[in-house]
């Protein structure tokens, strides 16, 4: 992992790294170009070292058609990637479009890798939640706090507050359509890892995007998701699917490790993605455990309650 690339837990850092190595992305082509995907709203995917089966961030540009825009997670570290994002914008600038604020949905180094390079070089501020922010210190300078439900009146965003994948998760709404970051993906899966996510208020926080007016979901990773409610959804019923799993092969043992319990509750997941499943376990027996439907005996083992 490029030594620029800020990271905010070392237990992260390392689980990417081991599943780079065990099921690596598939690269594909993607355009390196701006893609409209909603009204006041176009993509621009850009290589990160982020977790397979992605192998992009997206970083969207966001704003009317003639003023300043707002760049949503410029994730990619890679100097060549950065240059890609400097001709888009530098073309934008040109056409009345100026960068004028970069924003971050959260933390993770796949959507901040490039953040203080293009802020530097465009000469913006750049914009989180406030627990981001504090995650980021000393790595990448956050200097305008957002608020839950702040309007930013420029680029007609509103931030909703969505924590539980990281603590400070922002989406990013405009009209029918929500950035929303690592809430969910058009590729892949979401990793609620329990060093620094929460399953609880990631549940809670789909239901806050599934009250919404916003149809279409714009995620960090793959392509855009035009039934957006069906895909809340169909999250939520995945992870309650996965809960009763956990509960169900906790039911089997009279105490287990995390370790002991993947395969019975990840039985179809292939071996090799088994300890990126034992974290999201993890994240489910923090949250049973928190409700009172499950008790940890100590040394890193649980039991129904």
């Amino acid at each position: 992992m490029p030594p620029s690339l800020p990271m905010a837990d070392p237990t992260v850092d390392a689980l990417y790294a081991q599943v780079r190595m065990i099921a690596p992305a598939a690269e594909g082509e993607v355009p390196d170009e701006l893609v409209p995907v909603a009204p006041g709203i176009r993509v621009l995917a850009l290589r990160t070292p982020t977790l397979p089966p992605a192998a992009h961030t997206n970083c969207y540009l966001v704003g009317p058609a003639r003023g300043p825009q707002m760049l949503v997670d410029p994730g990619s570290p890679y100097p060549e990637q950065q240059a890609v994002l400097d001709r888009v914008l530098g073309a934008e600038a040109d056409a009345g479009r100026p960068l004028g604020l970069v924003a971050l949905t959260h933390h993770h180094g796949d959507h901040v890798g490039g953040a203080s390079a293009t802020a530097a070089r465009w000469s913006v501020p750049i914009a989180a939640h406030v627990r981001t922010a504090q995650r980021l210190a000393g790595r990448v300078a956050v200097t305008r706090e957002l608020a839950a439900g702040e309007t930013l009146d420029d680029y007609e965003v509103t931030c909703v507050f969505t924590p539980g994948h990281a603590d400070g998760h922002l989406c990013f709404e405009r009209g029918g359509a929500s950035i929303v970051g690592d809430m969910v993906a058009g590729i892949g899966t979401i990793l609620i890892d329990p060093s620094e996510g929460d399953m609880a208020e990631y549940l809670a926080s789909l239901g806050v995007l599934l009250a919404r007016s916003a149809t279409a979901l714009l995620p960090a990773h793959g392509p855009a998701i035009s039934d957006g409610p069906g895909k809340l959804h169909e999250y939520i019923a995945h992870r309650t699917m996965r809960e009763n799993r956990v509960l169900a092969a906790l039911g089997t043992h009279l105490d287990a490790s995390a370790s002991e319990l993947v395969p019975e509750a990840y039985a179809e997941t292939p071996k090799m993605l088994w300890p990126l499943a034992e974290r999201s376990l993890r994240a489910h027996l923090d949250k049973l455990v928190k409700e009172g439907r499950a008790r940890s005996v100590g040394d890193d083992r649980w039991t129904c309650q």
